[in-house]
Order: structure tokens, then C-alpha cells, then sequence
């Protein structure tokens, strides 16, 4: 059985096993923070080039309003810094290759709906949203630009910058996880997702795996 797999079972299994208490998840706000671990991932592009994403981890921050014991809804902005390698083609002359590293930035701000499937504290759930995604791959599109202000403190103060490649697309995800409402006003929350990227020039739409470990407040 996969690692997958086995998460899977253990989230269903840990609400399954759980014993009957008083409901403590009627309706109301809950406002929340994940720790997003994302594994490695391969992804093919236009021309033959390739990025491979290495496992990294990130945070998660939502605000989230339950309907019911079982149905509830969140706004989430995810936030991953991932360090990736990528092999670029040459076109010309064609069969030319050249590796390099790099980190890109990801923001991710999705709308989420929740279903729990038992009306108890420790309950097994799947999920599914829907999203748009920010990607900086700090790579550089042309020559580094100066720039100087004056500061009313400081005086006159310099910098400088550089434009990189940015861009942003649809994305969407499903899951499942187990919470565990404990006390009168807080929550863990333990999940396994999917989170599709449709990244324009990509051969396919690729799939990230991640887990996420979140604790949230109850209002």
C-alpha cells in the first residue's frame, strides 16, 4: 500500500473510531492556519524543457464559516517558496540543453467547501476548491533598473530592482482530511490533497501533491 494510500485510510479510520460526543461545530466562523508540505514534482513544458519542483513546505492562512455539523466554506491564500530545477531546449541549433536552479514564489487564493461526514467532534472530510495562482519564478527579464526617493527621515535613499518572470492561472483541488474539534473553541485539522495548476505552456495540467497540518479558533 502507497504512503497515499496509507494517510488516506488513517484520516477515514481516526473518524470512524471515534466516539459519539455533543455537538460542538454549530454554525459559526473559524479563522485558521496550515503548514502545507508539497512534494516533488516533475513538470513537462512547450519545446521539451522541464521543471522539477522539490519537496518544500509552505503556510496556509483562511477564514472559514460553518453552515452546519457537516457542510462549511473557506477563503484561503496559500503562500509556497519552492526551489526548482529546470532543464531549458534550445531551438537553435536544436539538442542543446542547459540546467539551472532557481526558487519561485507561489500564491494561491482559492474558495473552499468542506464536507464532514459525521456529526462528532473527530470527523473524517473531503474538500474541494476552486482558485487562481500567482507564480514568480524570479527569473530575471531584463537588466537590473535603479531608482532613488527622498525619505522626509532618511534623505535621499537608493535601490534597485529587477523584473521577472511572473504569470497566473486557473487552479483546483480535492481532499480528504479528519479535524478534531476539541475544547469550546478550537480545531486541528490534518488533510490530504490534490492541487491541479493549469500552467499555460505545460504539456499537461500537472497534479502537487500535498499534506496539511492546520490548527484554527472557532468563533
Amino acid at each position: 500500500m502507497s504512503l497515499r494510500a496509507r494517510l488516506i485510510f488513517l484520516l477515514c479510520a481516526l473518524g470512524a473510531g471515534a466516539p459519539a460526543m455533543a455537538d460542538e461545530r454549530g454554525p459559526g466562523w473559524e479563522l485558521g492556519l496550515d503548514v502545507i508540505y508539497q512534494d516533488a514534482q516533475a513538470i513537462d513544458f512547450d519545446g521539451d524543457s522541464q521543471v522539477r519542483l522539490q519537496t518544500d513546505y509552505g503556510i496556509s492562512a483562511w477564514l472559514g464559516y460553518r453552515f452546519n455539523t457537516h457542510f462549511d466554506m473557506q477563503w484561503t491564500l496559500d503562500w509556497n517558496d519552492i526551489d526548482y530545477k529546470s532543464t531549458l531546449a534550445s531551438q537553435s541549433p536544436f539538442g542543446l540543453t542547459a540546467n539551472i536552479d532557481g526558487t519561485l514564489e507561489s500564491f494561491t487564493t482559492r474558495f473552499v467547501a468542506n464536507y464532514n461526514i459525521l456529526d462528532r467532534p473527530l470527523t473524517p472530510y473531503i474538500t474541494a476548491g476552486i482558485g487562481w495562482a500567482f507564480v514568480d519564478t524570479n527569473v530575471p527579464t531584463g537588466p537590473p533598473q535603479s531608482f532613488c526617493w527622498w525619505d522626509p527621515w532618511w534623505g535621499p535613499v537608493c535601490g534597485a530592482y529587477q523584473n521577472t518572470r511572473s504569470f497566473d492561472d486557473f487552479a483546483y483541488n480535492l481532499g480528504v482530511g479528519a479535524r478534531w474539534d476539541f475544547g469550546n473553541a478550537f480545531t486541528l485539522r490534518l488533510a490530504y490533497e490534490r492541487h491541479w495548476v493549469d500552467y499555460s505552456r505545460a504539456n499537461s495540467t500537472p497534479a502537487l501533491d500535498q499534506v496539511k497540518l492546520g490548527f484554527a479558533v472557532r468563533y
